[in-house]
């Protein structure tokens, strides 16, 4: 038998990109390993070489999709750049992608908690992953003497992960364009970084 770590890379790479479309498309449900293994070309016994059951093959998915989320959000990351500036740019091109994401948009908003209850530990920690980048752009500003010192930088990252998953739960909702969603972005973060109060 052929083991995942020994699998042609290319079938790997066709099987979760066959997943994510899937999932994202369909829901976890609707999805079976045979729409799978037919949308990657292969057979069904070729994703289970991949994964032990369609649950972890979601959770990878799910695992890669993060993954580039955290990687595109972090390609806007220059530290010779003021932190909060680097804030609202790296909001912004987050906000951009989970507009096309829907799996890693449904993580953030805990959506997939329900649907598997087992799992909620393991996508707390997918979640946690997600706040990494914020919590550097966080401590470059207290480095650069932008942010206060005594900030709790992992704290305020969850923070402000909650506030921008709440900001999408209310935007669709509400049916926004991304340009909406981009200035209601701007003016979280000019709440966040400059108060109600006058100076």
């Amino acid at each position: 038998m052929v083991s995942a770590a020994l699998m042609d890379t290319d079938k790997k790479t066709r099987i979760l990109d066959a997943a994510i479309s899937l999932f994202a498309r369909h829901g976890f449900k609707k999805t079976s390993i045979d729409d799978v293994a037919s949308g990657a070309q292969v057979g069904k016994g070729t994703v289970y070489l991949v994964a032990k059951s369609k649950a972890d093959l979601f959770y990878q998915a799910v695992h890669q999709e993060l993954r580039a989320w955290i990687a595109e959000v972090a390609g806007q990351l220059d530290p010779r750049e003021p932190a909060d500036r680097l804030l609202l740019e790296c909001t912004l091109a987050s906000s951009r992608y989970l507009e096309t994401r829907p799996l890693v948009r449904q993580l953030l908003l805990g959506n997939y908690d329900q649907m598997a209850p087992l799992w909620v530990e393991h996508l707390n920690d997918l979640r946690q992953l997600g706040v990494e980048n914020t919590v550097q752009i966080l401590d470059l500003g207290v480095r650069q003497k932008i942010f206060r010192s005594d900030l709790n930088t992992r704290g305020v990252a969850k923070i402000l992960q909650e506030l921008h998953a709440a900001g999408m739960v209310s935007g669709y909702r509400e049916g926004r364009t991304v340009a909406e969603e981009i200035a209601f972005a701007r003016t979280t973060l000019d709440l966040l970084l400059n108060g109600l109060l006058a100076r």
